[in-house]
């Protein structure tokens, strides 16, 4: 990759961030766009691992400054995080992309049914014994995806936060982004090991999504739990038409 698509991507990933600290979904984004530009794919999700980090940490200490941090869920989801997704790192050459592409479309598309069908109510649903533990299985196969891709891990884990743990989508939101920090991380280290992660391209696009992610946590938390609701819906409709129907029937 030379300078003027680094710059390209580091422009791209300011945008990315922004949305995806509300939202996630961005490394369903940024992934193609450097393979497109030069990358192979393994360099790409890694290097893409390494920059979402630097959005997360952003993210998350905005958050955290606003006291939108449940600390008491934050502690288990974080510690089954960190092992599921160092194991997802681990595996990540060993699935298929169409495979991927697959399985993410679908989800993005179940989602947009459910986000439309529940954006109406008022409270989230009670937090009862099944639901957590349901919570917590969810976390675990969220936590292997999320160290071999990354992209829609976070939308996911919002969704499951909402429906299992009794958060607002707001609270939902906010609690992610460390989730998805440590997940970042312990991807990042496995990744790191295995020589993919090219700091030349990594290094720029990490700043770009510092940026991008403090700015995306301000304007939710300054807009409030109903814009948040909408574009998440926007976002979730949107990744979904592009995994289902541009990357899996018009680019075949």
């Amino acid at each position: 990759m030379g300078a003027g698509q680094i710059a390209l991507c580091a422009a791209l990933m300011l945008a990315t961030g922004a949305i995806g600290a509300i939202t996630g979904g961005n490394s369903l984004v940024n992934v193609p766009l450097m393979i497109m530009v030069g990358m192979s794919p393994r360099q790409a999700v890694a290097t893409n691992m390494f920059a979402v980090t630097f959005m997360t940490v952003s993210a998350t200490a905005r958050f955290a400054r606003a006291g939108m941090m449940r600390r008491s869920l934050l502690v288990p989801l974080g510690a089954i995080t960190f092992v599921t997704s160092a194991l997802g790192a681990l595996i990540a050459v060993k699935l298929s992309e169409t495979v991927v592409k697959i399985v993410v479309g679908a989800s993005m598309a179940a989602l947009v049914v459910f986000i439309a069908l529940y954006r109406g109510a008022e409270a989230p649903p009670p937090a009862t014994r099944h639901r957590r533990l349901a919570g917590y299985a969810g976390t675990t196969l969220l936590g292997v995806y999320g160290g071999f891709f990354s992209g829609g891990y976070t939308t996911l884990m919002t969704v499951l936060c909402v429906i299992c743990f009794s958060l607002t989508m707001m609270e939902s939101v906010a609690i992610t982004k460390p989730v998805n920090l440590i997940s970042c991380v312990a991807a990042s280290i496995v990744f790191f090991g295995g020589g993919l992660v090219d700091l030349r391209v990594g290094l720029p696009l990490a700043g770009a999504n510092l940026v991008g992610g403090w700015i995306g946590a301000h304007v939710a938390l300054k807009r409030g739990d109903r814009f948040v609701r909408q574009l998440f819906l926007f976002t979730v409709a949107a990744l979904a038409v592009k995994l289902l129907i541009w990357d899996l029937l018009l680019r075949r």
